[in-house]
């Protein structure tokens, strides 16, 4: 199937075959160079891809980066005056990267980043007044919030814990390491799947006890004597730190499973409305990497300083807060969890 095709008209006011075919390879060389790039350096193309729906220009070395392969299939090709035309196929190939299979280990791979972080950049943004421009970002953003709901559930299945595998000792190997190593190798799969297993378990424990206690310890008090949106921000912030995995729809329901209806509003007043409160909710992030990418990490990065607040006029309820909150919060756990994983 052609994933261009759809799309094409973005660039083109009439497409040919051939401009599609040559568009398509395109994008399959930038996927599999977006799949070969770190997860931190995937949360980096979250924000430039997002910025790029708002108008924002690619840094250099990407820009030529997408030139080249487009230019490789397409030899008159050049990027001046054609920057939509860049944008687009670097939007396209995170799309196609994002509705790759799921790895079903630790759930951070390279595709899980970029996913969790163009849902995060993309789902607070205005809409584009181009129409096929914003059928593209609708289309990536459900693509990786379903990607995200997968790996949410996945990541956390048990792992069926296999017996113990073959001693097998080479005659080669030197005589005082040849048992050792044979019992490791026998017994390495063993041991990851009961440490997975064990770290799941964990998580549930850990959650179950702060969910139930229902007392903030970013806000050293309970979270019941706190206006709704507070409450919220504090519970998606502090629910993130009790999670090992991205927050799947049933984890994010029981962290705000108190935030009561609230009006809604814009991030900018909601930083005014939290007053005292915001120095206590920003503390755990303040040092932190989050505002290096302030467009995938809006909330965290408004809270930390207002130089870092960009402009937004999306307005939510408390629940919708609070739920960016967790997500945002969560990206930053399991970066720091996993980083150099992928």
């Amino acid at each position: 199937m052609s994933i261009m095709a759809k799309y094409a008209q973005i660039i083109w006011a009439e497409p040919t075959n051939q401009d599609v075919q040559d568009r398509n390879k395109a994008v399959e060389t930038l996927r599999a160079q977006i799949l070969g790039k770190a997860t931190h350096k995937a949360i980096e193309l979250a924000a430039v891809i997002a910025g790029g729906f708002g108008g924002t220009e690619l840094p250099e070395g990407l820009a030529r980066q997408v030139e080249t392969a487009i230019s490789d299939e397409s030899a008159a090709f050049v990027l001046k005056s054609k920057e939509l035309q860049a944008h687009v196929c670097l939007a396209v190939a995170a799309l196609s990267t994002v509705q790759g299979p799921v790895d079903e280990s630790f759930g951070w791979s390279t595709a899980d980043a970029l996913a969790a972080s163009l849902w995060s950049a993309l789902s607070l943004q205005d809409q584009s007044e181009h129409a096929k421009l914003e059928e593209l970002r609708k289309d990536l953003i459900e693509a990786c919030r379903t990607r995200v709901g997968r790996v949410a559930k996945t990541a956390r299945k048990r792992v069926d814990v296999p017996d113990v595998g073959t001693l097998t000792i080479p005659d080669s190997d030197p005589a005082g390491s040849r048992a050792n190593v044979a019992y490791r190798k026998a017994t390495a799969p063993v041991i990851a799947a009961l440490k997975t297993n064990q770290e799941l378990d964990h998580e549930e424990i850990d959650f179950l006890w702060w969910a139930t206690a229902d007392y903030s310890e970013i806000l050293d008090c309970a979270l019941g004597d706190r206006e709704p949106f507070t409450r919220a921000i504090a519970s998606g912030l502090e629910g993130a730190t009790m999670l090992c995995r991205l927050p799947s729809d049933g984890l994010r329901h029981a962290v705000l499973r108190q935030v009561g209806t609230s009006e809604s509003m814009s991030l900018s007043d909601l930083i005014v409305s939290l007053a005292e409160w915001r120095t206590k909710l920003r503390e755990p992030h303040v040092n932190g990497w989050a505002t290096d990418f302030p467009l995938v990490f809006p909330l965290i990065s408004s809270l930390i300083a207002d130089e870092h607040q960009p402009a937004i006029a999306v307005e939510l309820d408390a629940r919708g807060w609070g739920a960016r909150a967790l997500l945002e919060a969560s990206i930053v756990a399991m970066e720091d969890r996993f980083a150099g994983a992928a």
